[in-house]
């Protein structure tokens, strides 16, 4: 190996393989000069010890004499196809060096070695001072290798193989010895603290960790038991035995974290196999982890090594069968198995007992994996032909069309062969010894082959006995064998054949899952049994709810029974899903190349009668449903052109008749039908489910816009806004050049047919429903799906209708932190817009409970941000340039990317963010604001109020230094208020006026104050209930009547009390 070579693989990266250095190299160092000393020859004996034992091991390396380098020994060719894995490379000596270096070398360093000079040639290559002890040929020379202690492979004084293991010492053995005593008595924590006391002298002793384990395993601690074994095992690295165990209390303790267990019991097995590669267990195991894990190739790989070493193994035939199967490489499993059954062939049946007729039903899926049947079957009968003892009897190969030699009796089929003898093979080596899976195998090849072949294959099927006395014994020992059959007639559309199958196995729960019914009752539709498949849907849907599928073919055979019954409940106008029917449509294709079906008519009685044809796909046509999305882009992708055509014809049509019938179930809503309510929202579960399936809808980063289904839109909308802009002038100017008129592509505004805009709805009305069954988080995970989407997030008007539903579902919920949350987004989205501000104390007023959220830390932050927004708009336009770094982050940017100003003073936004510390009994803050209004509208009659209360308030706190003062204050600003209210129209607001007075004299204790003012409050009673006919908002009689009745029985004045209870109180 050159130097520069070596030096190629130091940049980081491990090398795929080991390289070994030339026998006679001498490094060469360049600070040394031309004259170098020779550097301790002796670590190169590292490498050379033991050649023959490491070049033996096919799993490490093998020697080439030609080329005198070692390489890995998965680059020998493998004239069977074997797998070759690089991440199992697994060399001696860079793992396991530590054993394989004898103790007189390990010492090398030590010794006193003269170092001799030697002189090197210009190229590098270095020459002994003699012949009989050099280092023998230098490098690339003809000189054969000297016998010398450094330059030989057998020189004298040198110990192969592992090292002795060390003798512990002294201390060692009396601490172990202690914790063994002490574990002996159950005194785990004396025990472990000799323990550790124990490794702390010789942690390379393995008894020690071992014992470490043994008690915590005995303390129950198996987490902790483990790690003590696992950090113990690497003190003996070649002991597969306890690697093995480790491996195994890997496995066992790995519950919640599976994937990370498998991979450190891999780890356990790579050095079990790095020390013995001809470990069967070992290989075993990591081949069923890795495939565990998805690493399917690796896992092949270990089958692969292990058929070498086991060679024609019917189990692992079996597992390389399995493990092909799945990475799709069919032809390399039927390679090994042709390879071993033509083993198996040249011996005597009697002698072959490895294989069996398991093998050759394994070996019959491969060959039906690839699809040619009439060479699958040929190959099939010889080998049953040679299982059942008749391997020279090949008379029947002529006999391609059918297979008469596996009949019960010679007559009449057999018999009448030219060459058959009767009674030349025993009976049983013909029909009757043929086993029932291999039977329903040529069945099944011979049903694929085409329609001629149908009598032969039910033949074979008929052994099953459906219907017969014998259906029971057979069919619960092999009811797996119905299914198949069943699903091969039903596959090749002989529903009438397979129905014959299906319905024996309703005796068998196992096997009456979900594709069981969707089977049986696409068969029971096929042959005009609609109850029969009715009922199939309906156990779907008990099993699950949100299955699309059965949802949508229960809604077309309701549909199809309407019809029939002249009914008009479905008679709803298809026309109606399209904004605008008057508009031309366009056929348009998928990006898959499917061509849909176009309805034009206006009623859904039409639509129905084209479903229960089943003529094609049905879209429900409009000028937005241009374009429709797969189910899934992954999915969609890694499927044949006909699969995808079918997908998206049976998505398209479910999705379709799903949504009619909502809308059905809607019309029967709004006239008061609550039991239409459950089965709107089963089928808008189903709806939402396929919607949230979409990727196209949900990328990664929020901000790509939706701008089609195709692989070029969605290119598009990963671009940046410079580079649309410039590629949409380029190709306007290509356009117009041609003389196109229209030169850009149209977003599609619908999905599956149905316009955005009524996805929304349905995903909002749902989230409705759901708050009010009480699912909060089921409501709350439906309206940030809506908010998440593309197609919504990048639009105004659908985002405030989502925010809208979202302070709905909170006011049903009576969750108030939602609330503010929402209010929020309208005050920063309409920014200086009074109304935003309202809607924020309204919402916190319409919701029960205590104000908490209202003036929360959160809250009051975005609300201080908006009040310095808005006083950032009024600081001049100097000062707001030398602020902008700082402020502008308050503001929002209109369409043009402009920050926004304020043009006046808002008095609802100063208000708010005074009443919010006011909330927070911190008032002589919200004063300031409070005044800040006044200044702005001094004839406000809340903002004098506010003044009063926040005054009178701060005087009743403790931290108040003059009481008499704050309260004249307030009752200046209180009186200011009353003042404005009575020159009101309104009796409502005079009433208030009165009351809000009386409340104030009554929080003081000036009860003969307070009466006067209540009772003015009952006195304009009768002038406020002749306003609520008109809808006034409330009337503070009762609330007056309360507090009176108080006064009245505090001081005595029981009487009085009883007569204001008596006629104001009372119901």
């Amino acid at each position: 190996m050159d130097v520069e070579s070596q030096d190629d693989t130091d940049n980081g990266s491990r090398p795929t393989r080991m390289e070994y250095p030339e026998p006679d190299h001498v490094r060469r160092f360049p600070w040394l000069g031309e004259d170098q000393i020779l550097v301790s020859e002796t670590e190169n004996a590292v490498h050379d010890e033991d050649s023959s034992q490491i070049s033996s091991d096919p799993e490490l390396v093998i020697w080439e004499a030609n080329n005198d380098h070692y390489h890995s020994g998965h680059d020998e060719p493998d004239p069977t196809g074997q797998l070759t894995d690089p991440d199992y490379d697994y060399h001696e000596d860079s793992v396991l060096s530590d054993e394989l270096i004898s103790e007189a070398e390990s010492d090398f360093h030590s010794l006193d070695i003269s170092l001799k000079t030697v002189e090197h040639s210009e190229n590098g290559r270095a020459r002994g001072s003699g012949r009989g002890r050099g280092r023998g040929r230098g490098r690339g020379g003809e000189g054969r290798r000297g016998r010398g202690f450094r330059g030989g492979r057998g020189g004298k004084g040198i110990k192969r193989g592992p090292r002795k293991a060390l003798e512990p010492s002294q201390e060692f053995k009396v601490l172990h010895s202690h914790a063994t005593v002490a574990f002996i008595d159950h005194d785990y924590d004396l025990a472990e603290d000799f323990v550790q006391q124990a490794i702390a002298v010789n942690p390379e002793m393995f008894s020690a960790h071992s014992l470490l384990s043994e008690i915590h395993m005995a303390r129950g601690d198996q987490n902790k038991a483990l790690t003590a074994l696992f950090h113990g095992v690497h003190t003996r690295p070649r002991d597969t035995q306890a690697w093995c165990k480790v491996a195994e209390l890997i496995l066992e303790r790995a519950l919640d974290d599976r994937s990370s267990g498998i991979r450190d019991a891999i780890y356990c097995y790579n050095r079990v196999i790095g020390a013995d590669s001809t470990h069967v267990e070992a290989r075993y195991s990591r081949a069923a982890l890795n495939r565990e894990i998805g690493n399917k190739s690796k896992a092949a790989y270990d089958y692969e090594r292990l058929l070498k070493q086991l060679p024609h193994d019917t189990t692992v035939l079996r597992h390389i069968a399995e493990i092909y199967i799945e990475l799709g490489e069919v032809e390399r499993a039927l390679r090994h198995y042709d390879h071993s059954i033509s083993h198996y062939q040249s011996k005597e049946p009697h002698v072959v007992t490895s294989i069996t007729w398991s093998d050759l039903n394994i070996y019959a899926e491969l060959l039906s994996c690839l699809g040619d049947y009439s060479k699958g079957l040929q190959i099939l009968k010889t080998l049953c032909r040679w299982l059942l003892g008749r391997k020279d009897d090949r008379i029947w190969d002529e006999f391609a069309d059918d297979d008469r030699e596996f009949d019960v009796e010679d007559l009449p089929r057999r018999a009448i062969a030219e060459e058959f003898v009767p009674g030349k093979f025993e009976a049983a080596t013909y029909g009757e010894g043929l086993p029932l899976e291999l039977r329903v195998k040529l069945g099944v090849f011979r049903l694929k082959l085409g329609r001629s072949y149908l009598v032969e294959a039910m033949n074979h099927f008929d052994w099953l006995s459906p219907g017969g006395n014998e259906t029971d014994a057979i069919l619960f020992e092999y009811p797996d064998l119905f299914r198949e059959v069943a699903d091969a007639l039903r596959l090749q559309g002989y529903q009438s054949h397979a129905l014959r199958f299906y319905e024996p196995l309703r005796q068998i729960d196992e096997h009456m899952d979900i594709t069981y019914f969707l089977d049986s009752a696409s068969c029971y539709r096929v042959q005009g049994l609609s109850s029969e498949a009715e009922n199939c849907y309906n156990r779907i849907l008990e099993k699950d709810g949100s299955n699309m599928e059965a949802h949508a073919q229960l809604a077309k055979l309701r549909t199809n029974a309407c019809i029939r019954e002249g009914q008009a409940t479905y008679n709803m106008d298809v026309a109606s899903i399209s904004t605008n029917e008057q508009r031309p449509r366009k056929r348009v294709r998928h990006s898959t190349g499917i061509g849909p079906t176009i309805i034009r008519g206006p009623s859904a009685l039409r639509l129905a009668s084209k479903l229960t044809a089943g003529r094609g796909r049905i879209i429900i046509t409009s000028p937005a449903s241009r374009l429709l999305a797969p189910h899934s882009v992954s999915r969609m992708e890694s499927m044949s052109v006909s699969e995808k055509e079918a997908q998206e014809k049976a998505q398209l049509e479910n999705i379709q008749i799903l949504y009619l019938h909502m809308r059905g179930f809607k019309e029967r809503l709004r006239k008061g039908i609550t039991s239409a309510k459950a089965e709107w929202m089963n089928n808008a579960k189903v709806l939402i489910e396929d919607f949230r399936n979409n990727r196209v809808f949900f990328p990664f980063d929020k901000q790509v816009k939706f701008y089609g289904y195709t692989k070029e839109a969605r290119a598009r909308s990963l671009r940046s806004n410079a580079s649309l802009e410039m590629e949409e002038m380029a190709s306007t100017v290509q356009q117009v050049q041609r003389g196109r008129a229209d030169p850009t592509t149209p977003i599609p505004t619908a999905y599956r047919g149905v316009e955005f805009d009524h996805w929304l709805d349905t995903l909002l009305e749902y989230a409705i429903f759901l708050a009010q069954d009480n699912h909060p988080r089921a409501a709350y995970e439906i309206i940030s799906l809506a908010c998440e989407a593309n197609i919504f997030y990048h639009s105004s008007d659908s985002l405030f209708l989502i925010h809208v539903s979202w302070f709905a579902c909170a006011l049903i919920l009576d969750d108030k932190e939602t609330l503010c949350n929402v209010a929020r987004y309208f005050m920063k989205e309409y920014q200086f817009v009074t109304d935003s501000y309202r809607l924020y104390s309204t919402l916190n007023r319409l919701c029960d409970g205590l104000s908490s959220w209202y003036n929360s830390g959160p809250s009051q932050k975005f609300v201080l941000r908006q009040v310095k927004a808005m006083d950032f708009s009024f600081i001049g336009h100097t000062r707001r340039k030398s602020l902008y770094q700082e402020r502008a982050s308050y503001t929002m940017k209109d369409e043009l990317g402009n920050p926004l100003h304020a043009e006046d003073m808002d008095v609802g936004l100063i208000m708010l963010y005074g009443h919010i510390l006011y909330a927070g009994t911190s008032y002589s803050y919200a004063l300031n604001y409070f005044f800040r209004a006044y200044a702005v509208d001094p004839s406000n009659p809340i903002v004098n109020l506010s003044l009063a209360l926040g005054y009178i308030h701060y005087a009743l706190k403790r931290q108040s230094k003059n009481r008499h003062f704050h309260i004249m204050q307030g009752f200046s600003f209180l009186f200011a208020y009353y003042d404005l209210r009575q020159a009101s129209s309104c009796p409502s607001e005079r009433q208030e006026a009165e009351f809000n007075v009386a409340r104030a004299y009554h929080t003081l204790g000036l009860l003969h104050l307070a009466i006067p003012y209540y009772e003015q409050c009952l006195a304009l009673s009768a002038a406020v209930q002749t306003e609520n006919s008109q809808g006034s908002p409330e009337n503070y009689a009762c609330d007056a009547a309360f507090a009176l009745q108080g006064i009245w029985a505090a001081s005595g004045q029981l009487e009085m009390a009883n007569a204001v209870t008596n006629r104001w109180l009372k119901l």
